[in-house]
């Protein structure tokens, strides 16, 4: 029996099911997220309740939080850390691990993780240093160099401190390695989605009849949608199917691209291009079951540091996929993998058109892709499979290539 804390700056549901099964067999588990964050969807922290051994905690900061501004955006991120820390030193933990927290907040945390004793995983979902060149090269491209150039340090820097690191896809494996990390600490670990939380539906069921589409054609998109998502996509697929009284594009998204795109919905004539919030974790098994069609986007630039995880559920809701991703991205190779869909270039809005419309007139395309990715899913993300692998690394019996070479892949 271990004590582990788990930090999920997100709220991620996947993470939080992976908290729930390491209480399930008997270890004490005190989970966090930024409740703050409300750029990006949350599971349900209510799930799990009744195991008295698991505390899912959303954790809230006196600092507003702006996820685009840049000097607060640090300030803040500084002061989550603090709280995780406090957290950390009052729960007395054998095992620390971090997933997608701001370096800003990691070097906190780390710092608090060593002083309590315990062995410290960084679980690598994104390149840092690599996304915020890319976001600075968007907003203030003077900038991009150098705050690439120091967020690398110090991405490199707690790296080489932690005591193993879980990445994500083996690209990011190779990263590392450019950056001399100790490869023998390194550990690749795929995402996967809750098969249980989320599951096939029927088209016509009631968030369908409540939001106008159980008899529509749906093309959805659902998560966080900022400007590395290419949100201009899906506005060029709502104007080519203006005029279709038939067909929907649905879009329930928070983040910069889903404020740029609520600014200029006003393109779009008619209502064929619904945009709407993040809807209740309980309730997006059924909103996702209401699409005909899922999409899912990504700039070619941020192929290299970002795999957007909304694909992993859109393969357990037994649907098929549009995903304009780059070849290279993990995502796309595992699209293409289960057989789940359509990959295509994020730089050409004509072939995301080409697709949209291929898939809209082929009813037996869209089933085989549709029971592909849900037979995908339940081969692939098993949480007991998954569990076993974590609790591997967190008593140093993992290396890099024992579980690169055994693990699933990730999409």
């Amino acid at each position: 029996m271990m004590r582990i804390f788990v930090n999920e700056f997100c709220g991620h549901p996947f993470q939080m099911e992976l908290s729930r099964e390491l209480a399930q067999r008997g270890h004490i588990v005190h989970h966090t997220y930024f409740a703050d964050n409300k750029s990006t969807p949350k599971g349900s922290d209510s799930n799990g309740r009744h195991l008295a051994n698991l505390k899912i905690e959303g954790v809230h900061i006196q600092r507003e939080f702006s996820k685009y501004g840049l000097l607060s955006r640090r300030a803040a991120d500084i002061e989550y850390g603090e709280a995780i820390a406090a957290r950390v030193k009052e729960f007395g933990p054998d095992i620390v691990i971090s997933a997608n927290m701001p370096l800003d907040g990691q070097r906190v945390l780390l710092r608090a993780s060593k002083k309590a004793n315990a062995r410290f995983i960084f679980w690598l979902q994104d390149v840092y240093s690599t996304a915020v060149r890319f976001v600075l090269s968007k907003k203030v491209p003077a900038l991009a160099g150098i705050g690439s150039w120091y967020y690398e340090q110090v991405e490199k820097s707690l790296m080489k401190k932690s005591d193993a690191i879980v990445c994500i896809a083996p690209a990011f494996v190779d990263h590392l390695s450019q950056w001399r990390i100790d490869i023998l600490k390194i550990t690749t670990i795929p995402n996967w989605a809750p098969l249980d939380d989320i599951t096939p539906m029927p088209k016509n069921n009631a968030w369908a009849r409540e939001n106008g589409v159980a008899d529509k054609f749906c093309f959805m998109y659902s998560g966080t949608l900022g400007m590395k998502h290419r949100p201009e996509l899906l506005l060029e697929l709502a104007k080519r199917m203006e005029g279709r009284n038939d067909v929907r594009v649905v879009v329930i998204a928070g983040g910069a691209g889903a404020e740029w795109l609520a600014e200029n919905a006003h393109k779009v004539s008619g209502d064929v291009l619904k945009l709407l919030p993040f809807q209740p974790y309980e309730r997006v098994p059924e909103a996702m079951a209401s699409s005909d069609v899922l999409v899912a986007l990504l700039d070619s630039e941020a192929g290299a540091f970002a795999v957007p995880s909304k694909t992993l559920a859109y393969l357990c809701a037994g649907r098929p996929l549009i995903l304009a991703a780059p070849n290279a991205n993990e995502a796309a190779r595992v699209v293409e993998t289960a057989d789940a869909g359509i990959v295509i270039s994020p730089d050409s809005p004509e072939e995301f058109i080409a697709a949209a419309e291929r898939l809209l007139s082929d009813s037996e395309l869209r089933t085989r892709f549709g029971t592909s990715a849900r037979e995908y899913a339940e081969r692939t993300f098993a949480i007991s499979t998954v569990a076993d692998q974590f609790l591997e690394v967190f008593h140093g019996q993992s290396t890099a290539m024992s579980s690169a070479d055994t693990a699933p892949v990730r999409a």
